[in-house]
């Protein structure tokens, strides 16, 4: 019987008294170059700024290259995807948590990404992921309520912004 005391107790205490709400993960916000050649896009500058200061307030930056281990991308038609695993040696997408800025040297482009809206949401599901939405954010001044889409060989759905060129 003292074998089954701490299975007893805990099966008590999970199904009496313990709320298993866990707060969802933020998601983050994948750049989708269309028109863009792969030359274009082979160096790409990350400027992550503090959230709405007007990008005064420069955080950390970043320059990938597709040369580099931690860039991965796709490209259909004329669009490339590119996933930024890893930021100055640790992950930092584009998350709702600051500004950004991507800036492209080959075309002296820089896009301005803020007002990041997702909202922090919660479940009350034991040993599983849930996901923040993304409702919209600014893009070179104007609001986008992103899509959310597979991606080809890269898994899972992604929240897109469109870089035109």
């Amino acid at each position: 019987m003292k074998r089954f005391a701490p299975i007893i107790f805990l099966t008590v205490v999970v199904f009496t008294g313990c709320d298993p709400r866990i707060g969802c993960s933020d998601q983050y916000i994948t750049p989708a170059f269309i028109g863009f050649n792969l030359s274009d896009l082979d160096t790409i500058v990350v400027r992550q700024y503090k959230k709405g200061d007007n990008f005064l307030t420069l955080i950390d930056t970043s320059i990938l290259t597709f040369d580099t281990n931690y860039l991965r991308y796709a490209t259909v038609n004329d669009t490339t995807f590119v996933l930024l695993n890893h930021i100055s040696g640790q992950e930092k997408y584009i998350f709702p948590d600051h500004d950004w800025q991507i800036y492209i040297p080959a075309g002296n482009t820089t896009i301005p990404i803020s007002d990041i809206i997702s909202p922090q949401t919660e479940t009350t599901c034991f040993n599983c992921n849930c996901w923040n939405p993304i409702n919209s954010f600014t893009q070179n001044a104007q609001t986008f309520i992103p899509e959310s889409r597979k991606l080809p060989n890269m898994g899972g759905e992604f929240y897109m912004a469109y870089i035109h060129r």
